[in-house]
């Protein structure tokens, strides 16, 4: 009978353990970053300094892939909700809306490394605010000239 009693109480203590560290590895985990960047263009070879900033959680997935859902601003005032998917070892969001056309619009792509500690991103506000033509003007970070932030771009997509 104490034998019972003992495998029963080992059992419970295991489903209890299962349970708090299926908790602790699920939980949303915070962030807030602040980036130091560059916004530039390939084209130009225009660089300006500016500010990223990243805030929100990284839901771990199981068994499925890890996301970030938050709020990324840009250059001062530009703020936007994203979401970002993992994506074959970073992190990847494409950001849309719904126009008065009936057809949907990216606005931006977001690509960050999966420790959240890199960004690089492409945003129309960005290229409509300094003239970039063809979508290429870019913010990356942290970075503080054109090559560190063609280099933060290659470091995250994984290119040598």
């Amino acid at each position: 009978m104490k034998k019972q009693h003992a495998k029963i109480g080992v059992a419970g203590l295991v489903i209890l353990a299962v349970v708090l560290l299926g908790y602790l590895w699920l939980r949303p985990q915070p962030c807030e970053q602040e980036y130091s960047s560059v916004i530039y263009s390939n084209d130009t070879g225009m660089v300006k300094n500016t500010v990223m900033g990243l805030k929100g959680d990284t839901y771990r997935g199981f068994p499925g892939k890890s996301e970030f859902v938050g709020k990324l601003t840009a250059d001062g005032d530009l703020q936007y909700e994203i979401k970002l998917k993992e994506s074959g070892g970073y992190y990847l969001g494409i950001m849309t809306f719904f126009g008065e056309d009936r057809r949907i619009h990216t606005i931006g792509i977001v690509n960050a490394s999966i420790k959240l500690n890199k960004l690089w991103v492409m945003l129309t506000d960005i290229n409509e605010r300094y003239g970039f033509e063809n979508g290429e003007g870019y913010i990356a970070g942290p970075a503080s000239t054109l090559e560190e932030g063609q280099q933060v771009a290659r470091e995250i997509m994984g290119s040598p």
